[in-house]
Formats: C-alpha cells, structure tokens, sequence
C-alpha cells in the first residue's frame, strides 16, 4: 500500500480555503522543473533530450527547433503542463539503473513500476504544496470534485467568514479535510460534518427559532417573503435525515443507505448552498438600520 501523502505545513495553515482551479501558477512549473532534474540525476528518465522532445510535442513546437526546456515549460498554456505531467509518469518514465562494469552492461536498481509510483507521489505532493484544486492519481490528473462542487464550496466559505459562524466554519473545514484526503476519504464524516456545518449556521443565525436543525426549518418555513418554502425545506429535512439514517454516519447500525463518495461529494455540494441560503434568509430578515 502506498504511503498516504500529506500536505505540507505551509498548505495546512492556510486552511481549506478555495483551491487554485484553472490554472498552473509559475510556482507550480518550477516545482515541477525541480522534480525533472532530479528524475534525470536518478536516469528514472532517459535523458534531457528525452523530456524536451516529449515537451515539445505537447507545445506543438517542430522536433528541430532549438528551445530551452526550462522556459517552454514555464511559457506552456497551464492544462499542457498537466498533459506533460501525465506523459512524465506513463511515457517518459523508465528502469533505474547503474552500469556493472563487472557484467559490462546496466543492472536496473529501481523497475519502472516502482518510479512510476515515486514520480506519482511527488507529483501529489507538488500538487498539494500549490494547493491545486487537481490531485494526480492512476497516472491522471483529475479535479477533486466537481467544478460545481468548488464554486458552492467557494461562496460557503465566504459566508462562513461571519464572526458569529465559528462553530459552522469548524465544521464546514472538517467535512472539506475529509473530502480532500485523496489516500483517505471519508464520506460518512464529510456528511455529518457537513450538515453539522448547516445545523450550526441555523443555530447561530436562528437562535430563537429551536435547538435542532428540523425544528429550525420548521420555524422558519412557510409562505411569506422571507420564509423558507415548504419544498425547499424538504432538501434540509432530507439531508439531516441522511445524516441520522445513513449507514456508518451518524449512529451505529442504521440502515438508510451507504455514504459513498459520489454521495458525500453530493451532500457537500448541497449543504454549502444551504449555508448561503440561510445566511442570505436571516440577512433579509434583519431591520432597515436608519442613519
């Protein structure tokens, strides 16, 4: 089994704020230089020559044309660089090897499958370093989650900012640290977290209206500008439900279903437009303060 790969300090403190998306940033491509020269010094791939063809093949660049390897690959359109990182691992990546003047002829010290996983591993851990909303697995670059996935996580975290949702925002960050344990995931955490994240968002902005989510939303339901509409509150109804009947969630034994990845993903994205809902229903809510 390989070794689970955690991000470094530097992208822990920052916290499970939004991810860069659409982009490789400068620091990104040097990071990835820095991994090249090493796979050269090691001979995982054959040569610089080697790795600037492949390079110039994806920027479409005639094979006869001189060019600086390190300035084409900072200068490349920022998705060409994830297609060079995916050709790296299952191209350009060989035998390690030594010469044995002994037997006159090379011995292979590391097989390709074994460089494979180490050019995977630091590509994962370069990824999580630049806090990329990409993760590299099976020797693909993949988006963790859904693009809209990110944008609702986005606009939650936004909101979450508000001093008096301290206690959503920590659990709303535990439900995207479980999400985005690539070696790890845990949906059943993702959604009890989740929806504690929206439990506590209406207990803080709803404090007069019950103790738990379902007497909240039953509260503040009904017909009038302001309330919350009866078959809108039925998605909140639904997924505390979930978070109380689904298998492995909230209590031991209960039989309402699996919380599979496809599902947590689901409920994250679906509790975070919940979290702004709610924010935007108790700000129309407040009095005209007149100055």
């Amino acid at each position: 089994m390989a070794e689970e790969i955690l991000a470094p300090f530097s992208a822990r403190n920052r916290g499970a704020h939004a991810q860069i998306d659409n982009d490789c940033p400068e620091t990104t491509r040097i990071g990835l230089l820095h991994l090249v020269y090493r796979l050269v010094e090691m001979k995982y791939v054959d040569g610089w020559k080697s790795a600037s063809g492949e390079l110039k093949r994806i920027a479409r660049i005639r094979p006869d044309i001189d060019t600086d390897f390190d300035q084409l690959l900072l200068e490349l359109r920022w998705d060409r660089v994830f297609d060079f990182c995916e050709r790296l691992y299952g191209h350009l990546a060989e035998n390690g090897y030594i010469y044995n003047h002994d037997i006159e002829g090379p011995v292979i010290t590391t097989p390709r499958n074994e460089v494979q996983q180490y050019i995977a591993d630091e590509l994962q851990r370069l990824f999580l370093e630049e806090h990329l909303a990409f993760e590299f697995t099976d020797g693909l670059v993949r988006r963790r989650g859904r693009r809209n996935t990110a944008e609702r996580i986005s606009r939650a975290e936004l909101v979450l900012g508000d001093s008096r949702l301290a206690a959503a925002r920590s659990h709303f960050f535990k439900a995207l640290r479980y999400f985005r344990n690539i070696s790890q995931l845990d949906p059943e955490d993702v959604v009890k977290e989740s929806v504690c994240a929206v439990e506590a968002t209406a207990r803080a902005l709803f404090p007069s209206s019950g103790s738990t989510l379902g007497d909240i939303i039953q509260t503040i339901t009904g017909n009038e500008a302001g309330q919350l509409p009866k078959a809108i509150a039925k998605t909140f109804h639904g997924m505390y439900g979930f978070r109380s009947a689904g298998e492995g969630v909230g209590h031991g034994g209960a039989t309402g279903g699996a919380a599979t990845k496809k599902l947590a993903e689901y409920a994250l994205a679906v509790t975070a437009s919940q979290i702004v809902l709610l924010v935007d229903l108790a700000a129309a809510a407040e009095p005209d303060v007149p100055f």
